[in-house]
């Protein structure tokens, strides 16, 4: 049977997700086959904001079908069935407009499936962890660790420019794996300069021979304890006030300096709401790294 990998990558627009794609696909003498679904072809959240915004629904819905078309695919290629696939193929083009390529000169071979898309809420990225343990799949997540700065700098130099106000939303509003408080977001890689792909190709492989299986529902611990919580908000202030000291000493304007600490300040009672409706508790000498990697 073919072996399958989904590759769920995160990530605010302009951190690096599609170059990511590029590179992985372009691997000299790779071993499986890459199918690159890029939610910017297919969806495209970044560039039609505001209707998704304004339509009831219509988001989540153009994201249900899209994940449903490939669960169609992946039971397919899991036996087999080139004339099923190709009516599915047909069917995805009809429905988003783009053709889906899945390469063909690498017939019945392990598959990686590159889930191009911000995927900034917890709830985006678990809908690909259900199909993997429902159909025995590979999974891993990528998560694209840049600041906001430089995605604003690369946000202007790309060819389709996407409104600043999109990219700070979903910068405050991602929520960064961490198998600290989320057991199941333990195995991702965090790209933060350049992209191992030695790293990748390993990452690949190892989840190919590791593929996620069902589970029975994961006994759940007691919430964070309050005093906790608050301990925590005071970690995320100093952690806020350093980060505007820093950039505020790199020469930013005063103009910018006010507009990335109110990012900063919404990003922390984004992540304290994560803590209070989902978080479970941590070991107390494990607070200042689980504030380092939330902010």
């Amino acid at each position: 049977m073919v072996r399958i990998c989904l590759n769920v990558l995160v990530g605010i627009p302009a951190s690096g997700k599609t170059t990511y794609c590029q590179q992985v696909v372009a691997l000299p003498d790779r071993k499986f086959r890459v199918v690159h679904v890029c939610y910017d072809s297919f969806i495209q959240i970044d560039v039609s904001y505001d209707k998704f915004r304004d339509e009831a629904g219509l988001y989540k819905t153009r994201r249900r079908t899209l994940l449903s078309h490939i669960e169609a695919i992946v039971i397919a290629l899991q036996e087999n069935d080139s004339c099923k696939i190709e009516e599915l193929l047909s069917d995805w083009k009809r429905e988003f407009q783009q053709p889906l390529n899945i390469p063909r000169e690498l017939e019945s071979s392990d598959t990686v499936f590159l889930i191009d898309d911000n995927n900034y809420y917890r709830s985006m990225r678990i809908e690909w962890l259900k199909m993997a343990r429902k159909y025995a799949l590979g999974f891993f997540e990528t998560y694209f660790s840049i600041p906001l700065s430089l995605a604003e700098h690369r946000n202007r130099h790309r060819g389709s420019l996407i409104n600043q106000d999109v990219i700070n939303r979903m910068y405050t509003r991602l929520e960064k794996p961490c198998g600290k408080l989320y057991r199941w977001e333990q195995n991702f890689i965090s790209i933060v300069n350049t992209v191992d792909l030695d790293i990748i190709v390993e990452k690949i492989h190892h989840c190919f021979d590791n593929p996620q299986h069902a589970v029975a529902a994961e006994l759940k611990l007691g919430p964070m304890a309050q005093s906790k919580v608050h301990l925590l908000d005071n970690m995320l202030r100093k952690a806020v006030s350093s980060k505007v000291a820093e950039s505020k000493d790199c020469g930013m304007s005063r103009e910018e300096l006010q507009c990335y600490a109110t990012m900063l300040q919404k990003r922390k009672k984004s992540i304290l709401e994560q803590i209070r409706s989902n978080g479970q508790d941590v070991p107390d000498e494990l607070l200042p790294k689980l504030v380092k990697e939330l902010l």
